[in-house]
């Protein structure tokens, strides 16, 4: 994910590079009958430089598609036009999916009834404004409803709906419950309030204003490594819209990072003139604020009387070292540990898979549908080895010892 504007020499010399590099390798000749090894050596090779930015790229990225005015230009530009990517692909903020909430601290959600293409894939909402199929609003006696908080990965960005991984768990839950019983007693729900670049307020905002009307009886947190930088982004777009800061915990650390109305002054172009500033003030408290976040989620929920549970859903390729994702994945763990909630770590799902296999083209991480099918896998087999929340879905039902789990799904 790289579409970021910079002005740097280096940056200048390393656009060069890339672009000579990939020349290069497009004038190769390509044998006739080349292997999949190959195909992925040559993928490997055009985009290892993108990966290796991380997330300085990644933040960039939905800046430019989503929560800022950049466009993608540039470096990023240069690249992805090397790199295929097509000449009617817009940002996901001028793909005419999404709406813009004025002076709102959400910001933007999902149009409902979209009937669209985005990404090359069909994208369609139903009445609610979730990618999704139709549902009631009031729910039906003997169903069951998860209520999925996420961002772009969960939303599923780059897949149509019935290949991402939320409506696969549904699939499955139902064709689960007719082989346990449960067939004629109890349907299953997975209901998608996620969207693409909700940092954790957002997904907080989401499920007071929306979620929880649909009463539902699990909800899932899904968080990610780039959390804390999709929270940079969508605090700075709301001192861009002038929006009201709606939790007590947020205005006070606010103060406490010596923001100042300075810093949130608007220039001609109404973009903030503080913003480096304000970055610079707010980075030591985001993880702290995540956990100020969950802790009111679960408060929410236990007044509801309603199960919080937490999953972290890896990227394609730049989740996948152990040892760089550890802290992060560490901090999830602990701020879940706070609140009392369990958390599934899927981070190893892509592990020792080649990105070219699972990502949804080689200038964008978000997992193809190969890709959701694997996390869809991951996290249905914690589920059915997790007595807690088997039981939650399976009254009166064993889970499935790990050791005897089979290598399908039961």
């Amino acid at each position: 994910m790289a579409l970021i504007q910079t002005t740097s020499l280096r940056d200048a010399r390393v656009a060069m590079l890339q672009a000579a590099a990939l020349v290069a390798l497009a004038l190769i000749p390509v044998p006739k009958g080349w292997t999949k090894a190959g195909r992925v050596m040559a993928s490997a090779a055009s985009n290892a430089s993108q990966r290796a930015d991380g997330d300085h790229h990644a933040t960039g990225y939905y800046e430019g598609l989503v929560g800022g005015a950049e466009g993608p230009s540039g470096r990023g530009e240069l690249t992805l036009k090397l790199m295929g990517k097509p000449n009617g692909w817009v940002r996901f903020n001028d793909a005419g999916v999404v709406r813009h909430l004025n002076r709102d601290f959400l910001h933007f959600e999902l149009i409902p009834k979209i009937d669209s293409v985005l990404f090359g894939q069909p994208f369609v909402t139903n009445s609610h404004g979730m990618h999704g199929p139709e549902v009631a609003v009031e729910k039906p006696p003997g169903v069951f409803r998860i209520a999925l908080l996420g961002a772009s990965i969960d939303m599923g960005w780059g897949v149509k709906y019935q290949d991402a991984y939320a409506h696969r768990l549904q699939e499955w839950l139902n064709a689960h419950a007719a082989r346990q019983g449960f067939a004629s007693a109890r349907k299953f729900e997975v209901l998608n309030f996620a969207v693409a670049a909700y940092s954790p307020l957002q997904r907080l905002e989401s499920f007071r204003r929306k979620a929880k009307e649909f009463q539902p009886d699990l909800v899932v947190f899904s968080s990610t490594m780039l959390d804390s930088r999709l929270a940079e982004i969508h605090l700075c777009d709301a001192f861009r819209i002038q929006a009201d800061l709606p939790y007590d915990f947020l205005r006070e650390a606010v103060a406490r990072a010596g923001v100042t109305d300075a810093d949130r002054r608007l220039d001609l172009r109404g973009e903030l003139a503080g913003k480096e500033a304000i970055k610079r003030k707010m980075e030591p408290l985001y993880w702290e604020l995540y956990d100020r976040t969950v802790e009111a989620l679960a408060g929410d929920c236990r007044s509801m009387g309603v199960p919080l549970m937490m999953v972290v859903i890896p990227r394609v390729g730049k989740d996948a070292d152990e040892a760089a994702r550890a802290e992060s994945v560490g901090r999830l763990k602990a701020i879940a540990g706070r609140s009392a909630l369990p958390i599934y770590d899927l981070s190893d799902t892509f592990d020792g898979v080649d990105p070219p296999e699972l990502e949804i083209a080689a200038w964008d991480d978000h997992p193809n549908a190969e890709g959701h099918r694997l996390l869809f896998l991951a996290l249905t087999h914690r589920l059915v080895t997790d007595q807690g929340r088997y039981e939650l879905l399976f009254p009166g039902r064993k889970a499935v010892a790990e050791s005897a789990l089979p290598g399908d799904l039961p």
